[in-house]
């Protein structure tokens, strides 16, 4: 049997830079998303600030790679399923 490369770091990287790029868009489009009342947290306003600054990016090469991942996971998935049938 072959040796099958694992594509879950491909997918977990695509994932992870389509979630920047979802919260990216949305402190870019409403600065104060993140805020909550009466309540300040640096770490959010930081990760907003990091987000809001790469979200483009991250959206233009998070999307196509987790696509592509998924749909080379799946037809690996396929061809491993028909050789065992």
């Amino acid at each position: 049997m072959k040796n099958k490369k694992s594509g879950a770091v491909s997918l977990f990287l695509g994932l992870l830079l389509i979630v920047i790029f979802g919260v990216g868009l949305t402190v870019e489009q409403n600065p104060a998303a993140l805020v909550q009342p009466k309540k300040y947290d640096h770490a959010l306003q930081q990760f907003g600030t990091f987000c809001s600054a790469i979200w483009l990016p991250a959206g233009i090469i998070g999307i196509p790679l987790f696509l592509f991942s998924l749909i080379k996971s799946l037809i690996q998935e396929h061809r491993a399923n028909k050789e065992d049938q």
